[in-house]
C-alpha cells in the first residue's frame, strides 16, 4: 500500500540528529512525529513574521482610528 501523504528525505548535523532524538524521547513521541511537529512549528512562525511585516507597513502607511467603538460591533 502505497502512503497517502507525501515523504521527504533529507540529512542533518549528528548534533541535530541528537537533539531530535533527545527531544522526541522526552515527549514520547516518534522522530518523525516530533520533526514535522517543528517544522509545523517554524512554518507558522515564518507565516507570521511575514503578515506581521505586511500589517505593519499597512499600519504606517495609512492609519485610520475609528473614534467609537461601541458602534463597530452594531
Amino acid at each position: 500500500m502505497a502512503a497517502s501523504n507525501p515523504r521527504i528525505n533529507i540529512t542533518i548535523p549528528k548534533e541535530t540528529a541528537l537533539i531530535l532524538n533527545r527531544t522526541a524521547k522526552r515527549n514520547k513521541k516518534s522522530i518523525s512525529k516530533t520533526a514535522l511537529e517543528l517544522i509545523e512549528w517554524a512554518i507558522e512562525e515564518k507565516e507570521d513574521i511575514f503578515f506581521s511585516s505586511i500589517a505593519d507597513k499597512r499600519e504606517q502607511s495609512n492609519p485610520r482610528w475609528i473614534k467609537d467603538s461601541d458602534n463597530i460591533w452594531k
